[in-house]
């Protein structure tokens, strides 16, 4: 089995042979899961640090581990980017969560034309902290060290100008080559995997997409949910880079 993985506020300056108090919900989440003193757990901060330690107390709210290794975890290569149109009935929610535990490096959360769910004014902040939530979660149960970055586009052309670097891949129905086809030549720091919301995306989006160089791919013969297309295009790209 592999080990536990619980968040720490900070990792910084933290080296082997130091004790470190854990505090808050991961706290908690120690104490229900019952590790006892000696048992291996791993300490993360979300931003690719990893303490590899040992409990030493857990005693009411005090919880104190023995660090024995501090590493870096960098960012996949090549870096791969879920591009999510946001879904109803948290479809989109399950997209990103599923992506996550898939080892997806980046999020973008994209505001189509033909979303039906609308992040406007205040509304976007507190669903973006939403998702953070939920990216926070799938990467403590993938025992990841870091979570993916989540940014926010509220157009194709906004999507475009956050993806200069990446190879992007949209998935459509109307393509003709399979995503499994995908063109592997390229040699930038990674690919940007676009799904759209259950209505489509729009002609003017498409010819956006493949004005800045997109590929149009087909995910299967099936329509698949936002979530499905998801996970099953990151699969399949994790299998072409070589990332499984």
């Amino acid at each position: 089995m592999t080990t536990p993985v619980f968040f720490a506020d900070s990792l910084e300056g933290v080296a082997a042979g130091s004790n470190l108090t854990v505090e808050g919900g991961d706290a908690k989440h120690i104490r229900v899961m019952r590790i006892e003193a000696g048992e291996r757990l791993d300490l993360v901060d979300g931003r690719g640090t990893r303490a590899k330690a040992r409990l030493v107390e857990s005693e009411g709210a005090l919880v104190v581990v023995s660090i024995e290794e501090v590493v870096q975890e960098p960012e996949g290569k090549p870096r791969i980017t879920l591009v999510q149109a946001l879904a109803k009935s948290g479809r989109d929610e399950l997209a990103i969560e599923m992506a996550t535990e898939l080892g997806v490096d980046r999020i973008i959360a994209w505001q189509s034309q033909r979303a039906i769910v609308r992040w406007t004014g205040k509304k976007r902040e507190k669903n973006l902290d939403k998702w953070r939530n939920v990216l926070r979660a799938a990467t403590k149960q993938a025992r990841r060290a870091r979570i993916p970055r989540l940014d926010f586009a509220d157009s194709a052309s906004n999507v475009i100008d956050l993806l200069q670097d990446d190879q992007i891949i949209v998935m459509h129905e109307s393509a003709s080559t399979r995503v499994s086809e995908v063109d592997q030549a390229w040699d930038g720091p990674g690919y940007a995997l676009v799904v759209g919301p259950e209505g489509g995306i729009t002609d003017a989006e498409l010819d956006a997409f493949r004005e800045a160089g997109a590929q149009v791919v087909l995910v299967g013969d099936t329509v698949m949910r936002v979530s499905t297309a998801a996970a099953s295009g990151i699969t399949v790209l994790n299998l072409l880079t070589g990332k499984v």
